[in-house]
């Protein structure tokens, strides 16, 4: 997992004290604590030894929103342009170095790249990838242009090797191919992790979660869960109120994505977004090959009365 984001030039973090200073205000926990400081809390503390929950609560919190940040693909959780130079060739256990062989995948992890025989550890996804989005390919030592691999939708073929790896399949957390015999430099984009916090002795006023207008959030999910955990009446309200502000959130990104011209493209499809042509209505009118099928005849009298 990445180090915490600390001392972040950007202002519109939220640093770790901005957040749980709210919280406490929301859960009227702003007593002097044990430094006689007003604001610090008796319960809700910053300090570990007085309350080991407040790391668990605030993380949780950074969790849930980052998970539901990335379901709208917020561009501060989207990772592009990592380069892998020379995945290695397809390696048979039976047939050798480069020969072909539709029995073998090759895969690639947070360990290495598995060859069909070996694996190659220095060859990794990054460790804060969740899963990823697109991928492309080009052969290893040229300037060539990088090509788009397809995503298939129901395993890899069983077929023999050529010079591209050409098809992808995200599977138990690790991207497997069916292999090459060139060696493939790779291009990948992705859903990724950002940090959270362990150390028990970080400095809550220099830390920072790297999510933009992202403390009112994490304040109410803080303070819901400690709420939950004393049995508050209260919790209900401060739950409603928590899912206003996740929604306002993520509307200020999907409004700033509405400036864009976006086409959703099927799952499995490279070529663009086909929707359009398989409504009912205009796959059965664009389909002449079919008009002599008497099944079909009686769907078309059924749906377009013709």
């Amino acid at each position: 997992m990445s180090s915490p984001t600390i001392n972040s030039p950007q202002m519109s973090f939220p640093s770790l004290e901005t957040v749980m200073n709210l919280a406490r205000a929301l859960v009227n926990d702003t007593q002097a604590g044990l430094t006689g400081t007003p604001g610090e809390g008796q319960v809700l503390v910053d300090n570990n030894a007085v309350a080991p929950f407040t790391l668990s609560f605030l993380n949780s919190a950074i969790r849930q929103l980052y998970r539901e940040m990335r379901n709208i693909s917020d561009p501060q959780l989207i990772f592009d342009n990592i380069i892998l130079i020379g995945l290695p060739i397809i390696h048979s256990p039976t047939n050798g170095v480069g020969a072909c062989d539709a029995t073998v995948q090759t895969t690639l992890s947070t360990v290495g790249y598995f060859d069909g025989v070996q694996l190659w550890p220095n060859l990794q996804l990054p460790s804060n990838m969740l899963y990823p989005t697109k991928l492309w390919e080009r052969c290893t030592g040229t300037n060539d242009n990088f090509e788009p691999m397809h995503q298939v939708q129901d395993g890899l073929p069983g077929q023999q090797q050529n010079q591209v790896l050409g098809k992808w399949e995200w599977r138990n957390s690790v991207l497997n191919f069916m292999g090459a015999t060139t060696q493939r430099d790779i291009r990948l984009r992705y859903l990724g992790a950002l940090p959270q916090f362990f150390s028990t002795t970080m400095d809550f006023n220099s830390t920072y979660v790297p999510i933009q207008d992202s403390a009112d959030v994490l304040a109410y999910l803080v303070a819901v869960s400690y709420g939950r955990m004393l049995g508050s009446p209260g919790v209900a309200e401060l739950l409603a109120e928590q899912k206003n502000q996740l929604f306002q959130l993520k509307n200020a990104t999907t409004r700033r994505a509405q400036s864009t011209n976006y086409k959703r493209s099927p799952f499995g499809n490279s070529s663009g977004d086909i929707n359009s042509e398989f409504t009912y209505g205009s796959w059965l009118l664009s389909n002449q090959r079919f008009n002599d099928f008497r099944p079909l005849r009686l769907l078309r009298k059924l749906f377009l009365g013709i």
